[in-house]
């Protein structure tokens, strides 16, 4: 049997009860004290992959956040709060996300993650050597607060996808350029991250989550749920047991039982998956193509199978947050339009990402949308 995982309705963001929700989610998995001891310094790593406001459904809730540090002293744990954004810093996407102003409140710093150091070996199947910041090494306890949202290119961003920020954020980019076109291989690092990370403790919030054309481009679901557990590969099985989706279907686990993990049953505490079962849920197009074709064959065909990022000129503002996160520099600046080299473009559509205003559509290629007409 794997470590429990549970399930507590809250059905609101009031911050009273957050609070209970959250004391309850780890009351049932062992408590607070099976996590952490008097005197550990307590890594907070929330989804703040940009500024946006709490209701946007991108970035962890601040209620979240505030309920958790509050769980943290109690505890006699001397908390932090860190991560590497697609886009500027921790702080100021902290501060738009209404995080920092918790966390100043409570004397609970904010970090850059911006001291990339080689993880240990040994602990990644896939890649032996992966930077994680120097931060996330040397805390004694790391508390991973996920977002649930749907993600165009792995289906969704749940406990193991959201360690990926703990890698500063140029090396991101670089990861996306030399794993992002196989989504396979893509899912082998994000899973390698979490060997070597182990969080502590993943709760999830998914009180508001993020349906369709996530990870910022989707739409607030309400969901009315917190999920808890010591293994986030567990807790990510169980919201596809809630989402009526095949395990297999979200390639982290995948790759996870290809390495013979993530097979054992799972113990569900609180609230039983058949009463609070999603109903309703949009899941993204996605994106991105395994290029398992001969050299030849996969220059021809590219544009043809892959969707490919366009951009909705009367959404644009120009702020050119695109143009400096895509790895292989495909977009740029021409006279006053952006443009695609859709030949150097490797569809990690991380411009489709970070794009605040939600202006990059993806695009089915020719062969696709011939496909889907038959």
């Amino acid at each position: 049997m794997g470590p429990p995982v549970s399930i507590v309705t809250c059905q609101t963001y009031d911050e009273k009860r957050v609070l209970e929700a959250l004391r309850q989610s780890i009351h049932l998995i062992g408590g607070i004290e099976a996590f952490i001891k008097r005197g550990d310094r307590v890594l907070l790593k929330p989804n703040l992959l940009l500024g946006k406001s709490p209701e946007k459904a991108v970035t962890t809730h601040p209620s979240i956040v505030k309920g958790v540090l509050r769980i943290v002293h109690e505890a006699g744990g001397i908390p932090f709060i860190g991560d590497s954004p697609g886009i500027g810093s921790a702080k100021k996407a902290a501060e738009k996300a209404e995080i920092k102003a918790i966390a100043d409140a409570m004397e609970c710093p904010v970090i850059e993650f911006n001291r990339p150091v080689l993880a240990p070996t040994g602990k990644g199947k896939t890649f032996k050597k992966i930077e994680i910041d120097q931060s996330v090494l040397d805390a004694d306890v790391i508390i991973s607060l996920p977002k649930w949202k749907t993600h165009s290119q792995m289906l969704l961003t749940l406990g193991v996808k959201n360690l990926f920020g703990c890698i500063p954020g140029p090396r991101k980019a670089l990861w996306h350029l030399k794993a992002g076109e196989d989504r396979r291989l893509f899912a082998r690092m994000l899973f390698d991250v979490y060997q070597i990370i182990q969080p502590s403790l993943t709760i999830l919030d998914g009180i508001v989550g993020m349906e369709g054309e996530g990870p910022s481009s989707g739409r607030p679901i309400s969901l009315g749920l917190i999920l808890a557990s010591r293994d986030a590969l567990s807790l990510d099985q169980i919201v596809c047991d809630l989402l009526s989706l095949p395990r297999r279907s979200l390639m982290t686990n995948r790759v996870a039982q290809e390495q013979g993990l993530g097979k054992d049953p799972i113990e569900v505490v609180g609230e039983k998956i058949e009463r609070v079962r999603i109903q309703e849920f949009q899941f993204p197009k996605l994106l991105g193509t395994d290029w398992n074709l001969p050299g030849f064959l996969r220059r021809i065909l590219k544009n043809g199978i892959a969707s490919r990022p366009i951009i909705q000129k009367e959404m644009c503002k120009d702020c050119h947050h695109c143009v400096e996160i895509c790895p292989p520099k495909a977009l740029r600046p021409t006279g006053e339009e952006l443009v695609f080299d859709y030949d150097q473009c490797i569809r990690c559509f991380c411009c489709q990402e970070i794009c605040p205003e939600g202006a990059i559509s993806i695009k089915p290629g020719w062969a696709l949308r011939f496909m889907s007409r038959k």
